[in-house]
C-alpha cells in the first residue's frame, strides 16, 4: 500500500465521520439508559460487527480506498480502546471491581462472538 495525499484525506474524513458518530451515538446511548459504560460498549459492538461484514467482502483492489475510509477512519474512530479501558479503571477506582470485569467481558467476549457469527463458515467448517 502506497501512502498518498488521496488515501490521508481518506482516513482523515472518513475518521472525522466515525469521531462524530461515536460522539453522538454513546450520548444517545448513555442518556436513555444512564449508565455511562452503555455507550462505549454499544459503538464497540456495533463497529466490530461492521468492521467484521466488510472484512467479509472482498472488496476490489481499486475500491482500497472505500476500504481506509470505512475499516482505517470510520470504524477506527468509532470503536474506542481507550475510552473503554478508562470506563474499566473508573469502575475499579470508585469500588466496582466486579462490574469493571463485566464491562471488560461484555467488550471483548461479544465482540468476539460477533465475528465469530460472521465467520462461522469460514472457522467451522
Amino acid at each position: 500500500m502506497s501512502i498518498s495525499l488521496l488515501s490521508i484525506t481518506t482516513v482523515f474524513v472518513g475518521g472525522g465521520a466515525g469521531a462524530l458518530l461515536r460522539w453522538f451515538l454513546t450520548s444517545v446511548v448513555n442518556s436513555q439508559l444512564k449508565i455511562f459504560w452503555t455507550g462505549t460498549l454499544f459503538v464497540n459492538l456495533l463497529g466490530s460487527f461492521i468492521f467484521f461484514l466488510l472484512s467479509k467482502i472482498e472488496l476490489p483492489t481499486s475500491l482500497i480506498n472505500l476500504n481506509l475510509a470505512l475499516k482505517t477512519g470510520l470504524l477506527g474512530s468509532l470503536t474506542t480502546f481507550s475510552t473503554f479501558s478508562f470506563e474499566i479503571i473508573t469502575l475499579f477506582r470508585d469500588g466496582k471491581v466486579l462490574e469493571g470485569l463485566l464491562v471488560a467481558l461484555l467488550n471483548f467476549l461479544f465482540s468476539i462472538l460477533l465475528g465469530v457469527l460472521i465467520f462461522k463458515d469460514d472457522i467451522f467448517i
